[in-house]
């Protein structure tokens, strides 16, 4: 037994037509069983029921067993003063908050065996999706109505973390806005690399030496400890003189060069070219997020990551690393894409929600289902089980659903699990 299973019977009013009696034997009924709380403190918010008739009306919190509000250590916690009704699956001990004893009403003779073996079997199966076998019973409609809510919940979710971050950030925008964006330049093989490289150097070093590329271009590749080896180039030979003064003008401190990985990296993805991408893109708009909040469409989004980060990159992915392939200096339309639906789109939306600013928001969601969706192992499974995967706010959805819902068993929270424990539905023997 899962807490979620008893949040999903109480929440879908499963047993609330069968006539309800409390540990003590007084009779219960539900008037309303509160709003789902997903958020610290009880289970249910503003429910009201009727004991022995009285109405009484304050939250519900739920338990596998009576017991768990003492091992949670609600008895003491003001958060849970208002509960007017503990609903446990097992009653193994009479539990009180202060000098009133709680309510209690014991679920696990009130709910059908059918339903719990509908749950068992989901909990039980090995395939990264349970409900695998019923899921070509689930129409269309549910499927996509469920994808949407995993995009905006997804939103929402960044939007969170976003907050948590501008808090530490002294909520400055423009400065969280750049390190989000190199974090998503290189491969995450490098992203904690180059999170080490932006922490070193700041947006107030960024400004004192955005005008001028070489200028940029010497402060983060010495910084970054990628000008430690020894080349014969002109152009490195350069940006090692302008860094030598560079760190004692600004008392740096710099990375191994080790931090960065190679190993088995397509050469569009060499963190010295990033590195380099990045330092032109900061040259060309030292304030970003200012661009990303005064456009007015996508196509004026992907002008401002149209940058060249000079000549020497048009053939080199590295000092002293030519490559045969030509014209990798520039961001190419999949790396944009991707800033786009992991930075820009995100910061839009947070920015819309704290300036309650709607037509932010909701142009987030404009332009994230105007983009193509993402091609990955989760979005072609997805598409495997006939869900529409046809732009990047649904392939959004999907990677929501999979890793915050799938992966974690949580089908009661689901609404194609609902659909199957609510129901009855015959497998069906398939391969994907």
């Amino acid at each position: 037994m899962r807490e979620d299973l008893i949040q999903f019977i109480w929440r879908s009013k499963t047993v609330l037509d069968k006539p309800l009696y409390l540990s003590n034997g007084l009779p219960v009924s539900v008037i309303n069983p509160g709003l789902f709380n997903t958020n610290q403190g009880p289970d249910f918010l503003f429910a009201k029921i009727q004991i022995d008739g009285i109405i009484w009306n304050g939250h519900v919190e739920i338990h596998i067993k009576s017991s768990d509000w003492l091992a949670h250590q609600h008895d003491n916690d003001p958060n849970y003063q208002n509960i007017i009704l503990h609903i446990v699956w097992i009653h193994d001990k009479e539990v009180q908050f202060k000098d009133r004893v709680l309510p209690c009403l014991e679920l696990k003779n009130y709910v059908d065996q059918e339903l719990l073996d509908r749950y068992e079997n989901l909990m039980n199966q090995s395939h990264a999706i349970a409900c695998h076998s019923f899921i070509d019973g689930i129409s269309a409609q549910l499927k996509s109505i469920q994808i949407e809510r995993m995009m905006v919940e997804r939103l929402e979710q960044k939007t969170e973390n976003i907050n948590v971050d501008l808090l530490q950030n002294q909520w400055d925008w423009e400065d969280l806005f750049y390190k989000k964006l190199a974090h998503y330049m290189v491969a995450p093989v490098n992203s904690g690399a180059m999170d080490s490289l932006t922490s070193k150097i700041s947006r107030q070093l960024v400004l004192k030496n955005s005008s001028d590329l070489i200028e940029l271009q010497s402060l983060f590749f010495g910084v970054s400890g990628l000008l430690s080896d020894p080349c014969q180039d002109a152009y490195f030979k350069m940006l090692c003189r302008n860094f030598t003064h560079q760190q004692l003008k600004f008392d740096l401190q710099t990375m191994d060069a080790f931090q960065w990985k190679l190993l088995r990296l397509r050469p569009a993805h060499f963190p010295s070219l990033r590195i380099a991408q990045l330092t032109a893109l900061l040259y060309k708009m030292p304030h970003l997020f200012s661009q990303v909040v005064e456009a007015r469409d996508l196509k004026s989004i992907y002008l401002i990551f149209d940058v060249s980060p000079g000549i020497y990159w048009q053939d080199h992915v590295g000092f002293s690393k030519r490559s045969k392939y030509r014209n990798l200096a520039a961001i190419g339309k999949q790396t944009k894409e991707i800033l786009i639906i992991n930075v820009v789109i995100p910061f839009l939306f947070a920015y819309g929600r704290v300036q309650q600013k709607p037509a932010f928001c909701q142009q987030a969601l404009d332009w994230m289902q105007s983009l193509k969706a993402e091609k990955n192992n989760i979005v072609y499974m997805w598409k495997s089980f006939n869900f529409a995967m046809d732009h990047a706010g649904q392939s959004q959805g999907g990677i929501q659903l999979y890793r915050c819902y799938c992966m974690e068993k949580k089908c009661s929270s689901c609404l194609i699990g609902n659909e199957i424990l609510n129901h009855p539905m015959k497998h069906v023997h398939r391969s994907c």
